[in-house]
């Protein structure tokens, strides 16, 4: 076959060419991913000396932007279970709820959950001296489908 500048062409050439050119776009695939990290609290000092929490938080990859800081909370999907004195208690026990909590990133990474169930004044909990916060990220399954720890 011609075409109408006379020269050879056929479909398998046209498609061929079709899929190079498919191929050698920029393609940005955007997939949202649950991530989950598990943690652990610590207590080592204070009223609550050799006391220990556990936890996770979930949140949605796609909702970080990839700056400095940022702050994730309830609005961008932001998910918290926490065992706290033996009673189990999601995000929406935090005594601010929906404005709170809050998981605050540095670079990406996780740096500071602001979670409070108790009716006194908010505090942040997270590192500070004497309650020594231990995450990591969840192998296998993302999906939390309730509370359960």
């Amino acid at each position: 076959m011609r075409d109408l500048c006379g020269s050879r062409w056929s479909y398998q050439s046209a498609i061929a060419s079709i899929v190079l050119s498919i191929t050698l776009l920029p393609v940005r695939m955007v997939t949202a991913k649950p991530i989950t990290y598990d943690f652990t609290v610590n207590v080592v000092q204070g009223a609550l000396k050799d006391k220990s929490f556990k936890g996770f938080f979930t949140y949605d990859d796609e909702k970080l932007a990839g700056s400095e800081t940022e702050v994730l909370g309830v609005g961008e999907g932001l998910r918290v279970c926490m065992d706290f004195f033996e009673k189990i208690h999601s995000e929406k026990d935090d005594v601010d709820y929906p404005q709170y909590p809050q998981l605050s990133f540095k670079e990406g990474k996780p740096e500071t959950l602001d979670f409070w169930v108790e009716p006194s004044q908010r505090r942040i909990w997270w590192n500070v001296n004497g309650w020594e916060v231990e995450i990591s990220p969840r192998q296998g399954e993302q999906i939390i489908a309730d509370c359960q720890l």
